[in-house]
């Protein structure tokens, strides 16, 4: 059995951990392309699942709710992003 995956989040600024200038600007555009995908890869979903549950209140909404579910979503959205 694999141990689980254990994520730490730290914040900092750039100019304290020594990121160099020449980053900057690329790591902003990075991050700012993956806050919009991660928003709108949700607010997809969550309009999804409203009209799944509007069509059939019996929708098995908890089967979709995993890791891997969103996960495989947000990678399946963000390569169609990329071509």
């Amino acid at each position: 059995m694999e141990p689980a995956l254990k994520i730490i989040a730290v914040k900092g600024s750039t100019t304290g951990i020594g990121w160099k200038p020449h980053y900057l600007l690329p790591l902003k555009t990075l991050v700012s392309i993956v806050h919009i995908l991660v928003t709108h890869t949700f607010a997809f979903l969550k309009y999804i699942f409203i009209q799944e549950l509007e069509n059939s209140p019996a929708f098995a909404l908890e089967d979709f709710a995993n890791v891997d579910f969103y996960s495989g979503f947000f990678v399946a959205s963000s390569e169609l992003q990329a071509k």
